[in-house]
């Protein structure tokens, strides 16, 4: 067993709080993602984890073994803890077998598991797709061959937990997508906890079995993507983790109404009377054309097609309501409407209701 448990850590730099009063429970063989904007606190979480930040309060436990509270920190080489960061970092003057071998542990000869040091290297090599290039140097590899290197280095002495600190951000889009999709597969097969730092929020909610929203130092949500996704604790992190828009309205009978007509809604961290003006937050793929609701009046709004943003799967639509804003939605790229034509849009899904400002 190799579960994570933060109970109510908090980490200081100085007088100042970096991570402050944070919870959260990672199960055996779980791919956490902790998101957040820069300077949130996100990798002074991992740094703590890793042993290299005290704690001010609170503790850490790894495996059921206790690692850190205020006043005693277990030295980082004993922690069982693997670490993949940003930049590769290989020795520049060892081979790709060599560098994955630095990781693995000497007894004898054998690593862990009673294996020899070259079954090992062997092993991880395979298990990362590099079985080809074990002689080459860091400096004839790709950059994605270079993370997937460190990668079987961290997991070369098979730690209880793997920390990744944005390992694919120096990449190109296109290698990062593919590359992070088969890290975590490899993760997930091995059974290996891992926790993956990320400002990116589609890497969060694509590879992540659940997702941890970090917001100046606090944890702000901790679920799946779904659920961070299509049911935010707050305004913040509606905003944070995807395109939103905002409307202007009243609530009654848990609808808002607002230039979109009556719009089914949840209120979101508070308990709105009849009439309190709110918040109403949608996701764009959530408004769409409805012809079949012309006829009715108090159902959706109209608008006139004002841009299209098309990025090939989908398209990013702005539309100008008749009464009201502009307002986004997004669709599949299939039958788009064309610039100028008038539509009937109306919500499909209950939105959000939050307090005013």
């Amino acid at each position: 067993m190799s579960e994570l448990v933060i109970d109510r850590a908090s980490v200081a730099h100085g007088s100042t709080l970096a991570i402050d009063d944070v919870s959260l429970t990672v199960a055996s063989g779980e791919l956490i993602a902790v998101l957040g904007p820069s300077g949130c606190g996100k990798t002074t979480l991992l740094l703590a984890i890793a042993g290299l930040l005290p704690l001010r309060s609170g503790t850490i436990v790894i495996g059921g073994r206790e690692i850190s509270r205020a006043g005693r920190t277990v030295v980082p080489e004993r922690r069982g803890v693997g670490w993949v960061p940003q930049e590769a970092s290989l020795f520049p003057h060892l081979s790709v077998a060599e560098n994955i071998g630095f990781a693995v542990p000497r007894r004898g000869g054998r690593g862990a598991g009673g294996q020899t040091r070259a079954t090992r290297i062997a092993e991880l090599a395979r298990l990362v797709g590099l079985e080809e290039l074990t002689g080459r140097a860091p400096h004839q590899l790709s950059g994605g061959q270079a993370q997937r290197v460190a990668l079987a280095r961290a997991l070369a002495p098979r730690p209880d937990l793997l920390l990744l600190d944005e390992p694919f951000a120096a990449l190109d889009t296109q290698l990062r997508t593919g590359l992070r999709r088969e890290v975590a597969e490899l993760l997930r097969a091995q059974g290996t906890t891992s926790l993956l730092v990320t400002h990116d929020q589609e890497e969060a909610l694509s590879l992540a079995d659940r997702v941890a929203v970090i917001h100046d130092g606090r944890l702000a949500q901790f679920a799946t993507p779904e659920e961070i996704y299509q049911n935010p604790a707050s305004d913040w992190v509606a905003s944070f983790v995807g395109d939103v828009v905002e409307l202007e309205g009243r609530w009654r009978h848990g609808r808002v109404l607002c230039a979109l007509g009556a719009v089914e809604a949840h209120a979101v961290g508070f308990a709105p009377a009849d009439g309190d003006d709110v918040r109403l937050m949608l996701r764009p793929e959530w408004i769409v054309p409805r012809p079949d609701l012309l006829a009715h009046a108090a159902a959706g709004a109209d608008a006139r097609i004002a841009a299209i943003s098309y990025a090939g799967h989908d398209a990013m639509i702005t539309a100008d309501l008749f009464d009201g804003p502009s307002v986004l939605i997004r669709m599949t790229a299939v039958e788009l409407p064309s610039i100028g034509d008038s539509v009937r849009l109306a919500a499909q899904r209950p939105g959000l209701a939050f307090a005013p400002k």
